[in-house]
């Protein structure tokens, strides 16, 4: 290999003393808001995209709704429990890429790198286009400078984090703060009522309920985990992340990683529950989300703090990609299969190529998307499920290796994340080729191809200068 960890670091910006560089590092309050926007925002379209799958079978088919998020709420369970592991064994970061690439081989740790910084981008994207899509439901006469908006909002979040991870982190704890606070107020007082408190967010618009159905098939309700599974992306941030946070960075973010899953958790429960004591169905131009607030809460003011804080988080949670890929993508520059300058820091701990490079390529997929959420949702979870798959599988065999009390209990527990994640990565794939998922089959050969081909290039400039000899 041409350079070490260590030739990238004496490349970068001088050291800085440890409390120097310290400050500029996260706590575990800070890493909950800088890393978990993309998966509490998942709260906002993870639940509705199990409603909208089992709403082909009628009012028989949403009464599963509460199973199925109980499932997807064991699997997030299993995750957490994995990737706290993860962080403990990685504690240099990269979360897929790095178990992948020590226990499965380079090549499969490179298709675990190719789907995250999928994700990432995608996310990056998705989270944006969202975001401005309800503020243009709220405010219509903006629709037609959606696209201008979407680019403004992706400026202003790069910005940020051009400052510093724990600059943006403190950005962003309040938003993350009363967005979790909303939607756990929903939760807690809906659980108080029998009947929804009012039904005007809904009126007037068309079901898209289908005819009752007598029976519900197994694959459709494999369908609706898979499609509810959406609600993980995110999950893995923190793991990716772990030298951004402050010493002892891998007891902090374990803690984070836990408190993230139970959150997340509470929250997907709880909204699953009252769609199933409201007998809540999908309409047309109004989410899920904004009913149960709508039913729970009222049409007042609660109603309209909780879609302006949905609309906020929405936009920021972008950030998650902000504070995970750069990290990573300075893991694959100093492995010499992305170039190196992906692996210098600015004077904040920035990892600022890596945040540019994800902005300038977001700006591209906003652009070919027109900043239409629907063109790019398709292809979100895919990355993340593949991602998710390697990660566990790779530490089942981390597991084989060791020795210590458990590891028979901990290996099994990561062979069945596997399994669910590998089987919920196929059916989304599957269910969603036509509609742009054939992108991502496309582009993850391509990544790794990319990325093999840095790496050549830079074993050959190695061989010239007979480095290593």
């Amino acid at each position: 290999m041409l350079t070490t960890s260590k030739a990238v670091v004496s490349d970068a910006a001088p050291e800085e003393p440890p409390g120097v560089v310290d400050r500029h590092r996260l706590t575990a309050t800070q890493g909950l808001a800088a890393l978990s926007l993309d998966a509490m925002a998942s709260v906002a379209y993870g639940p509705e995209a199990v409603v909208l799958v089992l709403a082909s079978a009628g009012a028989y088919g949403l009464g599963f709704t509460l199973p199925v998020t109980l499932a997807i709420a064991g699997l997030l369970a299993v995750l957490v429990a994995s990737y706290r592991q993860v962080i403990a064994a990685f504690p240099n970061g990269g979360g897929s890429y790095a178990v992948a690439r020590r226990h499965l081989g380079a090549r499969a740790g490179l298709v675990a790198a190719a789907s995250l910084i999928l994700d990432y981008v995608l996310n990056v994207a998705v989270s944006v286009t969202a975001g401005v899509a309800a503020l243009t439901s709220a405010f219509p006469g903006l629709y037609g400078d959606r696209l201008v908006i979407c680019l403004g909002v992706l400026v202003l979040v790069t910005a940020v984090n051009l400052r510093g991870i724990v600059d943006s982190a403190k950005a962003f704890i309040v938003p993350t703060g009363v967005f979790v606070a909303a939607i756990l107020a929903i939760v807690v007082v809906g659980l108080f009522r029998s009947a929804p408190v009012s039904t005007q967010a809904a009126d007037g618009h068309a079901s898209v309920l289908a005819g009752n159905a007598t029976s519900v098939g197994a694959l459709l309700l494999l369908k609706a985990f898979a499609s509810g599974c959406s609600a993980l992306t995110g999950v893995e941030a923190v793991a990716n992340a772990v030298p951004s946070f402050r010493a002892p960075a891998a007891r902090r973010a374990q803690r984070t990683e836990v408190a993230l899953g139970g959150l997340l958790g509470v929250m997907l429960v709880g909204l699953a529950v009252l769609i199933g004591r409201f007998h809540l169905q999908p309409v047309e131009g109004v989410t899920v989300l904004a009913q149960l607030a709508d039913a729970s809460l009222g049409h007042n003011w609660a109603f309209y703090v909780v879609q302006f804080a949905t609309v906020v988080l929405l936009a920021l949670a972008a950030n998650t990609s902000f504070g995970g890929l750069p990290v990573l993508m300075s893991l694959l520059a100093r492995d010499n299969y992305l170039p190196h300058v992906f692996g210098l820091k600015a004077d904040r701990q920035v990892h600022r190529h890596g945040v540019l490079a994800l902005a300038a390529v977001s700006a591209v997929l906003l652009v070919f998307s027109g900043g239409d959420t629907n063109t790019l949702v398709p292809l979100f979870a895919i990355g993340v499920f593949v991602g998710f798959t390697i990660c566990q599988t790779g530490m089942v065999i981390h597991w084989r290796g060791e020795r210590s009390p458990g590891r028979h209990g901990k290996a099994l527990l990561n062979g069945v994340g596997a399994v669910l994640t590998g089987v919920a990565a196929v059916v989304v794939a599957a269910s969603k080729f036509t509609e742009g998922a054939w992108l991502i089959v496309v582009a993850l050969p391509l990544l790794v191809l990319a990325f093999e081909a840095v790496h050549r290039a830079y074993g050959r400039i190695a061989e010239r200068l007979d480095l290593g000899r």
